[in-house]
């Protein structure tokens, strides 16, 4: 299958270089120093899971003119959702699979409607990764794929990508109730890639001190709230597992909003804590703890680029 990685990070270079390794046709769409390298030397995963390398890559910073895919993995940061969309848009076609791998629990819609698609199936990724030079990927968690239709019905699309990942050797679940698990993303996302920026720590440090944890714990409920508030069902009990798998498993696991801080890149807290507020909103649940959250990192974020006041 053609398959266009949009976007050649940690998350679209690890599991591109699956899809690559099995002998799939991929294309990279990339930039800067990352593209340089992925033309010149391949692309390096160094894995739990035993590290490999592609020597050969198909890496583009445009794809005019190029065939259209069959598959997309969507995985820019969310903020540039909309600017990659309509870089894309040429050689997506209706019938093409769009898989948002991106935080947050809006991109499937905006996906859809930049790219003039039927609704998307909702997708997401369990991982740590980092990229930690051009063309190399440091994998040192998980490496899952979750997805599904938004309305819980199992579909053609569906399977033929269930036989994709199993015969690339990618671990992957299909899942009727998807909604609950990009819920259950954003709660972690929004507890622990703000503390962690805020604090500097690892996912596990964070989650090991008593006092920090209950930041975590005050900012995962409110998610939990806004969720079920929609009729969700979001299980206020994973809160206290989720925590306790943080701060037991986690030690080594550096956020992706952590390491943009530290190489002065823009946050995502838009896309996460900011999602918080907007669906808190809509449905009448206060997210203070989102909220505070949320004007913490936009001081912080690098770019300045402040969405509109709340």
């Amino acid at each position: 299958m053609r398959i266009l990685i949009a976007g050649a990070g940690a998350v679209g270079g690890f599991f591109g270089a699956a899809l690559a390794r099995a002998d799939h046709d991929v294309t990279f769409l990339a930039r800067g120093a990352n593209l340089a390298a992925l033309r010149a030397s391949g692309l390096t995963v160094e894995s739990i899971d035993g590290d490999f390398h592609i020597s050969r890559i198909t890496a583009v910073d445009d794809v005019v003119g190029l065939e259209p895919f069959g598959l997309v993995l969507f995985t820019v940061k969310a903020y540039d959702t909309a600017a990659v969309a309509r870089r894309i848009a040429p050689v997506v076609r209706a019938d093409t699979v769009v898989l948002s791998l991106q935080n947050g629990v809006e991109s499937e819609t905006r996906l859809a409607a930049a790219l003039d698609l039927p609704p998307l199936m909702g997708a997401m990724t369990e991982i740590g990764a980092e990229l930690v030079a051009p063309g190399i990927v440091r994998h040192v968690a998980e490496g899952t794929i979750v997805f599904g239709e938004l309305t819980g019905h199992e579909s053609p699309r569906g399977r033929n990508l269930t036989t994709l990942l199993t015969e690339a050797g990618i671990r992957h679940r299909f899942t009727r109730e998807i909604a609950v698990g990009l819920w259950g993303k954003l709660m972690w996302n929004a507890a622990h890639n703000a503390v962690t920026a805020l604090t500097r720590t690892t996912a596990g440090a964070a989650a090991g001190i008593p006092a920090t944890a209950d930041v975590l714990r005050a900012a995962m409920h409110e998610v939990v709230a806004v969720a079920r508030a929609q009729g969700i069902p979001l299980d206020p009990a994973r809160v206290e597992s989720t925590i306790a798998f943080s701060r037991d498993h986690l030690g080594a696991l550096r956020t992706s909003m952590l390491q943009d801080l530290e190489r002065g890149r823009r946050l995502e807290y838009d896309a996460i804590n900011g999602a918080v507020l907007r669906f808190g909103e809509a449905v009448g649940v206060p997210t203070p703890v989102n909220r505070t959250l949320y004007g913490l990192l936009a001081a912080l974020d690098p770019s300045h680029a402040n969405p509109s006041e709340r």
